[in-house]
């Protein structure tokens, strides 16, 4: 199990003063990140691939083979998603991510894939059924590939259906965990929004996913990922040095690579 971070220039400032330590650097499929990435150390790409709406035909294939050469990326992460002008039939929807994944692995053959919980709020209707942890498990089953666990994306969905968020993960195949996501949840133009600093509330889920990982309630993930931190307009106004110098050590702590 290795502890990976959001790629930023204020980790990577940290990294080089040798004042936190990460087992790998998470980046998005971009050589502008990724070149100063490698620099610093083994980095892995998130790709941007989204399962369900209709996209995977217009992916750029031959930077997404290049990207896993270059960075020896294990797996292709997928977002299981659903476009607002598409289907809104749970059955019609597993029919949409299987042939969207089928195509992918024709472009991929013997690269295995991940599939990611999406969250669902009022602004995304769409994702409603897709986040549903049954359909999610259903597909993952189905097509044996690997589950990426977003626990934020987790809480959020699991808030809107009004059901215990432990109860929503334990649904969901955790024997087929590979890879783990972990953020902070704060309200942000009135939603609840990850990609924040872990809050107060948010340590004792990192917590207990750790626990469960070591008691083996649950597969022992291959990267456990913290979110924070990143470039552009997205990220780069939530990317604070003295949280990185704070959280990532303690959660290299629960989740970092032993020796």
């Amino acid at each position: 199990m290795k502890l990976a971070v959001n790629y930023s220039t204020a980790l990577h400032r940290l990294i080089e003063a040798k004042k936190v330590r990460v087992d790998l650097l998470k980046c998005p499929e971009w050589d502008g990140l990724v070149q100063p990435a490698l620099c610093i150390g083994q980095v892995y790409i998130h790709f941007e691939i989204d399962l369900g709406t209709n996209k995977v035909r217009c992916l750029n294939f031959d930077l997404i083979e290049r990207m896993l050469e270059l960075t020896g990326t294990k797996f292709i992460n997928t977002h299981l998603s659903n476009s607002a002008q598409h289907s809104s039939q749970s059955k019609e929807i597993l029919t949409n991510w299987e042939a969207d994944l089928k195509y992918l692995r024709k472009q991929f053959p013997g690269i295995p894939f991940i599939a990611e919980n999406l969250p669902w709020h009022s602004s995304l209707p769409q994702l409603k059924l897709a986040s549903d942890p049954e359909l999610i498990s259903q597909f993952i089953l189905n097509n044996d590939i690997g589950l990426l666990l977003d626990l934020s994306h987790a809480q959020i969905s699991a808030s809107m259906m009004g059901v215990d968020f432990h109860d929503y993960v334990s649904r969901l195949p955790l024997y087929r965990l590979d890879e783990l996501h972990i953020t902070g949840i704060r309200e942000y133009n009135g939603y609840m929004t990850d990609h924040f600093e872990l809050q107060k509330h948010d340590w004792p889920i990192a917590e207990w996913a750790a626990n469960q990982i070591r008691s083996r309630a649950w597969k022992e993930p291959e990267i456990v990922a913290f979110e924070y931190g990143g470039v552009g307009d997205v990220f780069c106004w939530r990317t604070e040095e003295n949280v990185l110098l704070e959280q990532v050590p303690r959660l290299y702590k629960l989740f970092g690579e032993r020796p």
